[in-house]
């Protein structure tokens, strides 16, 4: 099990998105990997489509996933908790690293895309092909 970055949720896997931390700079220049649940990465990328299309503004603060002080975006998490069903948090993302998330979910998309290919699951059907 690991936790989530953002909701610190435990789940099985994470989905990998990579960050450059500004402390971490020069001796991670490739940058390091932060994980994300599902949930977590879908509001981010929600927030970082926003952000692109209605050219929301920014507001200072410090990025939740990279530390760097700078504009940041709100994102709104929905964190599931046993005694309150679902929880809604905002936490503050800069742009760099909404733009890092969208990436990693577009590749993880086309990665569960072709899984269910190889798979012979295409839009949730079982396909069978005549031989």
């Amino acid at each position: 099990m690991t936790d989530c970055d953002l909701c610190g949720k435990g789940i099985p896997t994470v989905i990998p998105v990579r960050t450059y931390p500004p402390l971490l700079r020069f001796a991670y220049p490739e940058g390091v990997w932060k994980g994300l649940c599902e949930t977590c990465l879908d509001s981010a990328q929600k927030t970082y489509l926003e952000v692109n299309r209605n050219h929301t503004s920014c507001r200072r603060g410090k990025c939740s996933l990279c530390g760097s002080k700078t504009g940041v975006f709100s994102v709104e998490l929905q964190i599931p908790d046993f005694s309150k069903g679902i929880v809604r948090k905002d936490v503050d993302v800069c742009y760099r690293c909404l733009k890092l998330v969208d990436e990693a979910y577009i590749r993880y998309k086309r990665e569960q895309i072709e899984q269910d290919h190889e798979q012979g699951r295409i839009h949730g059907h079982e396909h069978v092909h005549p031989h």
